[in-house]
C-alpha cells in the first residue's frame, strides 16, 4: 500500500506541476471560450472541437524515427553570429511615394511599407522559439535590423498561426499599444487578449474571408498546417497563409505550410503575384506534410503564378535537423532549373516591388561552415 502511495505521489506532483506551470505562464496564451467554439461550428473547417486542414493531413509520419531527428547533419546553425544589415526604420516607415516596400526580418518576421501604411507579417522578434529560453532554441543574432522601439505606430499586425517561432509572447507586450489592428485566423485573438490587446484592436478571420483598409485587402486564406501552444490545445485555433493586395502589386505570405493543392486554387482565385513569400525552412521526412522541402517551394510559387519567390522560415532558428543554408541553397539551385524567378535576401536589406532588386546570391555563407549542394 505504502509503494502504491509513493508511485502515486511520483506520477501525481510533477503532472500536478506542469499544469501549474502551464496555467500560471503567460506564454502558453488562451484558449477559445465555449461560446467562441459554439460560433466556429459552423463552419466547414471546424469539426469535434479542432480546425482541420482541407486535406487530409498526419502530424507525423513513419519516415524519420525519433532518433534519427538527433542525428543531425554539420552545419546546424551559424559558425559566428548572424548579423543583419541596419535598417534605417525611421526613414523607412516615413515613406510615401506610392510603392510596397518590404524588408524580412529573419524567419517568417516581415516589415511592409505599403504607400505609408505599416505592416508587420508574424513579427517574431524575441530571444528564443518557445515558451522557456531553451538555448538550442536561440535567435542566431543578439540583434535585429532595427529597435522596435523606434517605431511609434504600426498600422497592422498579421499573424498565421500561434506556435511560438511566429507569435511570439515578449514582442505582443512591446508592440501591443502601438498596433492599430492585428488581423489574425479564428481563436488567435484569444491570446492577444490574455496579452492584454484590446478586443476592439483584433479582427479575427475564416479562410477566404478579407479585411479591407483603403484600397489594401487583406484576405485570409488556407494553410496546411496545425496550431497550438501547448499539450492539451492542439488545432483550436485557426492556420491560415495570407494575400495582401493593393493598386501598387500584390503580396502573398504562406505562413506555415506543407505542399497542397491550396496553392494551384489560391493562384486561380487571387493571383498572379508580385512576390511570394513561401515556407522553406525546418522541414523533414516526419513532418512533410506541415512544411515544405525547398523543391516544393518553388512548386508552390509556381502555382500561386508569383513572379518572384522568397524563401521564409529559415535564418534564425535551429527548428529541424537539415543545414541551416541548405533551404537558400538548393532554391537557388532548383529555382533556376525550374525557371522560377528568386530573391534571396540579407536580413535588413529593403526591397521594392516593380524594382531591379539585387541581392547576394551567397551572403549567408559568410556566416558558415564550407558544404557543397549538388
Amino acid at each position: 500500500m505504502k509503494i502504491l502511495k509513493i508511485m502515486s505521489y511520483v506520477i501525481t506532483v510533477p503532472f500536478t506541476l506542469i499544469l501549474l506551470f502551464i496555467n500560471l505562464n503567460p506564454q502558453f496564451g488562451s484558449n477559445p471560450k465555449k461560446i467562441e467554439k459554439k460560433y466556429y461550428s459552423a463552419y466547414s473547417n471546424y469539426e469535434d472541437g479542432e480546425f482541420k486542414n482541407k486535406e487530409s493531413t498526419a502530424l507525423f509520419t513513419d519516415e524519420m524515427s525519433f532518433w534519427d531527428f538527433f542525428k543531425t547533419e554539420i552545419n546546424r546553425e551559424p559558425v559566428k553570429e548572424l548579423i543583419p544589415l541596419d535598417l534605417d526604420i525611421n526613414s523607412f516607415i516615413s515613406n510615401n511615394s506610392n510603392e510596397i516596400e518590404l524588408v524580412w526580418l529573419g524567419h517568417s518576421a516581415f516589415i511592409l511599407n505599403i504607400n505609408g501604411v505599416i505592416v508587420l507579417l508574424d513579427p517574431m522578434l524575441g530571444n528564443h522559439a518557445a515558451p522557456v529560453p531553451l538555448p538550442s532554441l536561440k535567435r542566431y543574432s543578439s540583434q535585429l535590423a532595427f529597435d522596435i522601439d523606434e517605431i511609434e505606430k504600426i498600422d497592422f499586425v498579421i499573424y498565421s498561426h500561434d506556435h511560438y517561432d511566429h507569435l511570439d509572447y515578449p514582442t505582443i507586450k512591446k508592440i501591443k499599444d502601438k498596433v492599430g489592428l492585428f488581423i489574425v485566423p479564428l481563436g488567435v485573438g484569444n491570446h492577444l487578449e490574455g496579452w492584454g490587446v484590446n478586443k476592439n484592436s483584433i479582427k479575427e478571420l475564416n479562410w477566404e474571408e478579407s479585411y479591407k483598409h483603403n484600397e489594401i485587402d487583406f484576405v485570409c486564406l488556407p494553410a496546411r498546417h496545425f496550431s497550438g501552444r501547448g499539450p492539451l490545445n492542439r488545432n483550436s485555433t485557426l492556420w491560415s497563409s495570407w494575400a495582401i493586395k493593393s493598386p501598387l502589386g500584390k503580396i502573398y505570405f504562406s505562413g506555415d505550410s506543407g505542399y497542397g493543392s491550396h496553392f494551384e486554387e489560391i493562384g486561380l482565385t487571387h493571383g498572379p503575384f508580385d512576390i511570394s513569400l513561401i515556407d522553406c525552412g525546418q522541414y523533414n521526412k516526419a513532418w512533410k506534410f506541415s512544411h515544405m522541402f525547398p523543391e516544393q517551394s518553388i512548386k508552390a510559387a509556381k502555382d500561386l503564378k508569383s513572379e518572384y519567390l522568397i524563401p521564409i522560415h529559415w535564418g534564425a532558428f535551429t527548428l529541424s535537423s537539415h543545414s541551416w543554408i541548405e533551404p537558400p541553397e538548393v532554391v537557388s539551385m532548383e529555382a533556376v532549373r525550374l525557371q522560377q524567378k528568386y530573391l534571396l535576401p540579407e536580413i535588413g536589406q529593403i526591397l521594392r516591388l516593380g524594382a531591379d532588386n539585387k541581392t547576394s546570391k551567397t551572403w549567408w555563407r559568410n556566416f558558415s561552415q564550407a558544404q557543397q549542394y549538388d
